[in-house]
């Protein structure tokens, strides 16, 4: 049997631009907003989740990201939006399938979520092996992951090596989605690749200058129930 689900991440508060797909499960992998500071975060925060909750999907799954301060300082909370499955380092079970979701990325400024890229290794090792669909909030090192370096303005690739590791020789998820790395100029990182088991997918619906350019990836599914 076929499910459909709409992945989509870092709307930063263009989300009522999106074109909402008629699908059975939506998964955003982070950044809904926009503000460092959590208290500015949290009204911005509060207004997407109104949205995210109300919207006609029977499922909806939420992985923060490094902009999600509110939610890492607590002051939105998981138990405020019960319609919308919070998965902060934490594994869902849907029609056979075994989601998990993970918000750290490698630290990059003064963010939510965030820890140091030799910290990360034993992060990742604590996801189980027989996950089917992994969101994690950044992209695996190499991976459309492609940004220019503010120093030196080359191209360079900023995922995370030991998330690959971990994707790659031990977890092999069907689908690995993830955003937080954008579109900018002369570069798309939103899209989907396929390496060996895995169909990788940048999900990132706003560019790098923070306007809205992509409308998420849908993906039908194969479920055992």
């Amino acid at each position: 049997m076929k499910r459909s689900i709409w992945f989509i991440s870092d709307t930063h508060g263009q989300h009522e631009a999106l074109a909402v797909p008629d699908v059975d499960m939506v998964i955003h992998c982070g950044d809904e907003s926009n503000n460092g500071n959590a208290w500015f975060n949290e009204p911005e925060s509060r207004e997407f989740f109104g949205w995210y909750g109300a919207l006609p999907t029977p499922n909806k799954v939420f992985v923060p990201g490094n902009h999600s301060t509110a939610i890492e300082k607590g002051l939105v909370k998981p138990t405020d939006y019960p319609a919308v499955h919070f998965l902060i380092h934490q594994q869902l079970e849907w029609s056979g399938l075994k989601l998990f979701g993970s918000p750290y990325t490698p630290t990059f400024f003064d963010w939510a979520y965030m820890r140091e890229r030799s910290e990360l290794d034993e992060v990742w090792a604590t996801i189980p092996d027989d996950i089917d669909i992994l969101m994690t909030h950044g992209p695996p090192k190499g991976i459309l992951d492609v940004t220019r370096d503010m120093e030196s303005e080359n191209m360079i690739h900023v995922g995370s090596k030991s998330l690959r590791k971990h994707v790659e020789q031990r977890i092999k998820p069907l689908y690995h989605a993830f955003g937080h790395i954008h579109d900018e100029q002369s570069v798309q990182n939103f899209g989907q690749v396929q390496y060996n088991e895995t169909l990788y997918m940048n999900c990132s619906c706003c560019n790098l200058a923070g306007r809205l350019k992509n409308n998420g990836i849908v993906v039908e599914v194969d479920v055992g129930v």
